[in-house]
């Protein structure tokens, strides 16, 4: 019997103590809410409205352009941004700092002249644009972009895709190689300079039996196709000596 009058004198304790804990807890919590309010929800308002409301909460309405901000849907000088979320508690008394809308963004469409898509692709990433169509036009001289649309300067809104025309460089006539072989050396590249093709190394060879200055290989092979990109390559017999000037290139 005594064991269990000193085991509920122990749980009455522990209940005391618990309802002790709890009263102080909300009698805390009823103190700090009786010295505090909730933030006040200043979006939108136009900052001398916003100071008021403010105001008359108990709290002092500072401005941080630091924190100004573009808005679409908020006037150029209302409340855009409150460091307090609406409806938060703070004490009276307490700083509201809050910044101010800008206005729509002002977005325009850069000047791409000459750049690479590439290019145009990393300034759109910056300016919030998008990439539209990419048509291709040959144009001799200089490649690159050549317009756009919306064309450049244009006030645009956010996410608009830009088109553009990319002008590059055409191709050169492209031919089917003939055969050289046994042919004397100098005719054949004034020839080849004729059409835009340069033959670019020059090997000499002696060759028993082949008259001095005649091509007794070739590269690229005959039926081969070749533009002025590629580098064409012969062997030149000569009577003399072997391997005198190879990998010489010609002007």
């Amino acid at each position: 019997m005594r064991k269990l009058g000193c085991l509920g004198n122990i749980v009455f304790a522990g209940l005391v103590v618990g309802v002790f804990g709890l009263s102080s807890y909300f009698s805390f919590r009823l103190f700090v809410r009786g010295k505090s309010i909730q933030a006040p929800d200043l979006v939108g308002h136009p900052l001398a409205e916003a100071r008021a409301i403010a105001s008359d909460a108990g709290l002092v309405l500072d401005v941080d352009n630091s924190k100004d901000r573009n808005a679409d849907q908020i006037a150029v000088g209302s409340v855009a941004w409150q460091n307090r979320a609406p409806g938060n508690y703070v004490k009276r008394g307490s700083r509201l700092i809050v910044g101010q809308s800008l206005g729509p963004l002002v977005l325009q469409v850069p000047d791409l002249d000459g750049e690479t898509p590439r290019t145009a692709l990393l300034r759109f990433s910056q300016r919030n644009l998008k990439l539209g169509d990419i048509s291709y036009v040959p144009r001799s001289g200089r490649g690159g972009i050549i317009a756009e649309d919306p064309a450049k300067g244009s006030i645009v809104d956010a996410g608009t895709g830009v088109s553009l025309l990319v002008a590059y460089a055409p191709p050169p006539p492209a031919y089917v190689m003939p055969d050289i072989i046994d042919q004397p050396f100098e005719a054949v590249r004034n020839i080849f300079q004729s059409y835009g093709l340069s033959i670019t190394n020059v090997r000499y060879e002696a060759y028993p039996g082949i008259r001095d200055g005649t091509i007794i290989r070739q590269y690229p092979l005959n039926g081969a196709p070749v533009s002025g990109r590629d580098a064409i390559t012969v062997v030149v017999s000569h009577e003399e000596q072997a391997d005198i000037l190879e990998g010489v290139t010609t002007p």
